[in-house]
């Protein structure tokens, strides 16, 4: 009980349970640096032949892009 009371409302205190805190974020963002985007930059590396600069603008783009289409896609798919 000592520790519920300690842990409640403390900001000092880190929820384990909670999957957004900021070492659970910068993890998820460092599988997507590793996984997605890297396959995707290598991709277009290797068959269209793009050029550094080009490739990750290219990338961008498509985040951008796909960002923007988010909250059309949420209303689409959690009904």
């Amino acid at each position: 009980m000592e520790y519920i009371r300690l842990a409640d409302d403390n900001p000092n205190i880190t929820d384990l349970s909670d999957q957004n805190r900021p070492d659970k974020l910068a993890e998820q963002f460092s599988e997507l640096y590793t996984n997605q985007w890297t396959d995707c930059y290598q991709v277009l590396i290797d068959n269209y032949a793009k050029q550094q600069e080009e490739s990750i603008s290219i990338l961008l783009r498509i985040l951008i892009y796909c960002r923007h289409k988010k909250p059309d896609n949420e209303r689409k798919y959690h009904k």
